[in-house]
């Protein structure tokens, strides 16, 4: 699956927070309505605790951590995330690698609380392993967002590229019922 054929990207690493019905007031009008649809179907965003899992490969856990930190940014917002098990600044944007779309600190869950993400998604990076090769590491503020100049106008042909609306911000329909349905 690929956005730019107009299929959906899948939303992967959003956590369940509390929300007051309607969502935050500087929520994006989408996120605000993706959650009232959510929350109208019974559904809600999973609890990260449920995916922590020291038991797994440290080789795959260290390909997915590569994967998710060298992803296209798609979105930035103007709050800093902060991790929902250790309370970290965790980044302020969205990443895609056109098939998937997660939160810039997604990275941290997997490498700093050996958070397992779903298998498909875990097989889709196995797949991809070798389209991000040669790309130099990027680097991360304490706040937890990624250089935005990062990776170069030299690289910028190997990363996905979103299409772009009249008001320059990246054109995403994503899918959220595959993540919601890991949820409790």
């Amino acid at each position: 699956m690929d956005a730019s054929d107009g299929a959906a990207m899948i939303l992967i690493g959003y956590w369940r927070e509390t929300l007051p019905e309607g969502g935050n007031p500087g929520m994006p009008a989408q996120r605000a309505a993706d959650y009232e649809r959510l929350r109208q179907q019974g559904l809600r965003w999973p609890d990260p605790v449920k995916f922590v899992d020291g038991a797994g490969d440290e080789e795959a856990r260290r390909r997915t951590t590569r994967h998710l930190e060298v992803g296209t940014l798609v979105n930035q917002y103007r709050g800093i995330s902060r991790c929902r098990l250790c309370e970290k600044d965790n980044g302020s944007a969205e990443m895609t690698d056109g098939t998937y779309c997660w939160p810039e600190g997604l990275a941290h869950y997997v490498r700093q609380h050996d958070v397992r993400l779903p298998e498909a998604f875990l097989r889709h990076v196995e797949a991809a392993a070798g389209a991000t090769r040669g790309l130099p590491t990027p680097m991360f503020d304490e706040f937890g967002m990624r250089d935005r100049n990062w990776p170069g106008p030299e690289f910028a042909d190997q990363l996905w590229k979103p299409a772009s609306l009249d008001h320059g911000q990246a054109y995403v329909e994503v899918d959220a019922d595959w993540w919601s349905l890991h949820a409790d």
